[in-house]
């Protein structure tokens, strides 16, 4: 019985991660309902605001819902919100057993949707893929639990540690392929924040360019200390696909003003030995409803990060070049990569003309 739930469980968390780029800050959620041994309907949320996974799971069956057992990846909640409760939804629609993946970390549903089934007769059951639907899950879980952004932070360097090849132009250390892998990860990122120098050197769109129908862009958010004027020609003025928001804990009037009328917002975060401070900022954003963050540079802000213990993930791109004191940049071939120890051992060669 374990590896048939197993199975339905599995299929519900695939339905699920379908509304990855869509549903934030909500979790995703699947839900498979189950009768005589067949599927006879199926939901998973699509964008926040939205039918839960459970009611369109419910709709779909019909009266084929009465009696069923329904697989659902995360405890189904127990108030009104956006939407009603789906507790109340599958209580009337009188089925007979639910299998749930995991807890919902909320405080307003752990526990309470479980002992509400329960209360009304329907059979409980939990745990099931438990690890796997928190992990699909682990920005939201995040978020519930510290309210604070879950924090990506990514940098391309050369084998011998250098993240530019010339001043301005560290595009140049990672290939295309990184660089399509770095938009699917601003793609699924509530938020991107990059730091003054990069802005002044790159000049970048912080946009989301992929060959894909279902783009969701980031909001751009540009770190200073303080903000003297602002150049017209940055291309993070643009706001057509997102807002940007510009973070400083000093401005002068005529940044106050220029801002101001291009409709973009500022965030007065307070300083602490020169550097703005990143537990406040970290509050801002949460306060803001960003759950997610990706930080792309430069390397001080991601030090500053890193300094107070804000950074989740860290994501490198090991380029196989050498750029210290070559021009242009030599070209190594990777023949081997291995563990020793902790230590990752990469040996390579510079590759023939």
């Amino acid at each position: 019985m374990k590896n048939i739930d197993q199975y339905y469980m599995q299929q519900a968390l695939a339905l699920a991660a379908r509304g990855k780029l869509t549903v934030s800050p909500n979790p995703m959620v699947g839900c498979i309902a189950v009768k005589n041994g067949k599927i006879i309907a199926e939901g998973w949320h699509v964008r926040a605001g939205q039918a839960h996974a459970e009611c369109l799971a419910i709709k779909q069956a019909g009266e084929q819902i009465k009696g069923s057992t329904i697989y659902v990846t995360l405890e189904p909640c127990c108030y009104t919100g956006k939407t009603g409760p789906c507790t109340n939804a599958l209580i009337e629609a009188q089925v007979k057993e639910v299998v749930i993946a995991t807890l919902d970390p909320n405080p307003q549903v752990s526990g309470k949707g479980i002992r509400q089934l329960k209360e009304a007769g329907i059979k409980v059951k939990t745990g099931i893929l438990e690890k796997q639907a928190q992990e699909l899950n682990k920005i939201f879980f995040y978020y519930q639990q510290y309210q604070t952004p879950y924090v990506f932070a990514k940098w391309a360097m050369s084998l011998d540690g250098k993240t530019t090849v010339n001043a301005g132009d560290s595009r140049k250390i990672s290939s295309d392929k990184a660089a399509i892998h770095t938009h699917q990860l601003r793609n699924i990122c509530d938020a991107i924040i990059v730091g003054k120098n990069t802005l002044f050197e790159d000049n970048p769109k912080l946009n989301v360019r992929l060959d894909i129908n279902m783009i969701v862009h980031p909001i751009k958010i540009i770190v200073f200390t303080e903000i003297k004027e602002i150049d017209l020609n940055w291309q993070i003025l643009d706001q057509t696909c997102a807002k940007t928001v510009f973070v400083c804990s000093n401005i002068t009037n005529l940044a106050k003003q220029t801002l101001q009328d291009l409709n973009i917002e500022f965030w007065i975060i307070p300083a602490q030995k020169d550097k703005i401070c990143i537990n406040s900022l970290l509050k801002k954003m949460a306060d803001a409803g960003i759950t997610s963050v990706l930080l792309e540079g430069g390397m001080k802000l991601i030090r500053s990060f890193a300094t107070v213990g804000a950074i989740n993930e860290f994501i490198t791109y090991v380029s196989p070049v050498l750029v210290a004191n070559s021009n242009p940049k030599k070209q190594l071939v990777i023949n081997k990569t291995s563990y020793i120890g902790c230590d990752l051992l990469i040996n390579s060669k510079i590759k023939d003309n």
